[in-house]
């Protein structure tokens, strides 16, 4: 064989097999794109909710590693800053809606959520609700929470403060915002079925940083309040246990599941020691797998995240295609799904079911006592 056709047949086998592997690549770049289930999540990444985005996140990303090492579909995250403000909420998810068109968005904060809401039907998208607790918000066809209500978490504490503290009065002091004020009624609700009164409910800003006129108010109250009902999130929230500390307020203070989180406890400092609070129920397994992957115990948030990565990835196992009908009949047929947070099962409305437990701050730790 001459010279010249040797290298001739050399450069066809090259061709071909450099055309082979352009092909290979294409049709394998086709079949992924397929099979990656592509999730959208609005967080307040930065702003006064941002210490809920980070254990949001945690937890998100700890369910997609595990999934993407060892199981299918795969499952890309596509994450959109809020900032907590409705507005930009509506900018980022119309973006994100029209340029990756996501089935699903997981959308955290009541506000944020409140905003969006109606969109989901008309974007055919699926959303899901994480630190969302105003009640009312799903539908159980487009909307859902994976979540606890805020009647639910101040339901808890009220009845708690009533039989376990004996507590006759009460005060409230909670964010001006949905959250807040949702709130504020379910705790006074409860609290009163137990035969106590609220005798002063006072709000705060999420950047408000001096409490002083307000906890005059609430020491001229005689005789003090047996209780102090916290609930909020952001800056101010670990402000007011520092001056409640500081002006020597005696009555009891207890807190919502923002209490639980240890960036919190680190703001707030030697204030917090004592501090009963309600809080979602973490399983010891989950509990593990976060300590060895982050080296720290996780958040309620966290687990709540972790689960409803897991719920849809369920919904979209065995499928070519993910749609949002396929994401919202998946989960309208949840029952005692053994999650993070426990047995999850989902309502007809679209809101779950979970577990509480109450905790005390004891020496910087977490110590549950219900």
């Amino acid at each position: 064989m001459s010279r010249n056709r040797r290298a001739l047949i050399i450069g066809i086998i090259i061709v071909v097999a450099v055309l082979g592997f352009v092909i290979r690549s294409r049709m394998g770049a086709d079949d992924s794109q397929g099979q990656v289930l592509k999730v959208g999540a609005i967080l307040p990444q930065t702003g006064a909710g941002a210490v809920f985005a980070q254990y949001i996140e945690e937890g998100i990303d700890l369910a997609v590693e595990e999934i993407n090492a060892n199981e299918q579909p795969q499952v890309k995250v596509l994450y959109e800053d809020s900032k907590n403000q409705p507005r930009e909420g509506l900018a980022v998810y119309n973006k994100l809606v029209s340029t990756e068109n996501p089935p699903v968005v997981i959308v955290a904060l009541s506000s944020v959520a409140k905003a969006l809401a109606p969109l989901a039907a008309q974007s055919k998208t699926t959303q899901v609700y994480i630190a969302v607790a105003i009640p009312g918000i799903t539908d159980g066809q487009h909307t859902f929470r994976v979540y606890p209500e805020a009647l639910g978490i101040a339901e808890v504490i009220a009845r708690y403060n009533a039989v376990n503290f004996a507590a006759k009065t009460s005060a409230v002091i909670y964010v001006n915002d949905e959250y807040g004020r949702v709130s504020l009624e379910a705790y006074k609700k409860k609290f009163e079925e137990q035969g106590g009164a609220v005798v002063f409910a006072e709000s705060y800003e999420l950047q408000q940083t001096d409490f002083r006129a307000q906890i005059s108010k609430l020491k001229e109250i005689s005789p003090a309040p047996d209780v102090i009902y916290l609930c909020g999130y952001g800056p101010a929230y670990g402000s007011v246990v520092r001056q409640l500390k500081e002006q020597q307020v005696s009555s009891r203070l207890t807190a919502d599941m923002t209490m639980g989180l240890s960036d919190t406890r680190r703001q707030i400092g030697e204030a917090a020691e004592g501090v009963h609070f309600v809080d979602g129920k973490v399983s010891p397994e989950f509990a593990k797998r976060f300590l060895k992957r982050y080296g720290k115990e996780p958040s309620s948030y966290a687990g709540y995240a972790y689960d409803i990565i897991r719920l849809i990835h369920e919904t979209a196992k065995g499928k070519q295609t993910f749609t949002s009908d396929s994401v919202s009949n998946g989960l309208r047929v949840v029952r005692d799904h053994a999650g993070a947070m426990g047995n999850v099962t989902i309502w007809s409305n679209g809101g779950s079911t979970f577990e509480f437990v109450v905790k005390r701050v004891e020496g910087q730790k977490v110590i549950p006592v219900e």
